[in-house]
């Protein structure tokens, strides 16, 4: 039985550059039988610097190595952005309650993502470009402040292949993508209603996108959201999750709205 606290030395293999602050680092596996799920996250650490969350962002299908993508925001980021090919980072995990992919299998899927909230989504977007008919379709809204902010865009042509791509910019420098918030989305593409819709981004995002789910006539039930709180022990035990009777940490981070219905603080960042 592996021991949940347990840290374990994985190896920088790959490091590729995403936007202007962000950095996709791919890792040796921890351990042997090492497998995530779509929105489950690692606590990753460097020593003298800390330990944070960060999403699994690489394939789930892969056997060989795992990935993350890691914005520059702070003291710990800064840190992991300053290792070089072939250091050490310490990971423990993943934890987490994943989104329902199996119950998407054979339907249509709708990701909505703000910024960097599309890392999480990109184990399931692989997976949709590796099993063209795993799932009906996959559209993909996905909202950012301009084209420097834009994760895994020398992807996008492989996604397109099998994804319905959306992308909204607050300030675009070309006439390429859409000019506007996510949720002008809504009003410019016909979503089949039956969907599972999947959203990650700001929690600010979250309360104008999901009035225009509801209006649009997706169910609270078929609504799943990843809430965004400051994590640091994975295990519920420090509550500095605590989200209404939930520790985002381990009850989440991914929830139904239905599951989030009869209280607000999920709506307010911590």
């Amino acid at each position: 039985m592996l021991n949940d606290y347990k840290t374990y030395n994985c190896k920088i293999i790959k490091i590729t550059p995403e936007g202007s602050d962000s950095k996709t680092l791919t890792l040796s596996m921890p351990y042997k039988g090492f497998t995530f799920l779509t929105g489950q996250y690692v606590m990753v650490s460097v020593p003298g610097f800390g330990e944070g969350a960060i999403s699994l962002t690489s394939d789930f299908n892969e056997k060989k190595f795992f990935q993350l993508t890691i914005r520059k925001v702070g003291v710990l980021t800064s840190a992991v952005h300053d290792l070089k090919l072939g250091d050490l980072v310490g990971i423990r995990g993943p934890y987490g309650r994943p989104f329902p992919v199996d119950l998407a299998k054979g339907k249509n899927i709708l990701i909505v993502a703000g910024g960097i909230g599309v890392e999480p989504f990109r184990p399931l977007i692989l997976d949709a470009v590796r099993n063209p008919k795993k799932y009906q379709k996959v559209y993909i809204f996905c909202g950012s402040r301009d084209e420097s902010t834009l994760l895994y865009a020398k992807e996008y042509p492989a996604w397109k292949k099998t994804c319905d791509l959306n992308i909204t910019l607050d300030n675009p420098k070309t006439k390429k993508y859409t000019k506007g918030q996510v949720t002008a989305l809504f009003d410019i593409k016909n979503i089949p209603v039956d969907a599972l819709a999947f959203m990650c981004g700001p929690p600010v995002m979250y309360k104008f996108v999901m009035a225009k789910m509801l209006e649009k006539g997706f169910k609270p039930e078929n609504i799943y959201v990843s809430l965004e709180r400051h994590m640091d022990c994975a295990q519920g035990v420090c509550q500095h999750c605590a989200v209404g009777p939930y520790y985002v940490c381990k009850d989440g981070p991914v929830f139904s709205y239905a599951e989030l219905l009869s209280f607000k603080s999920w709506l307010s960042p911590i």
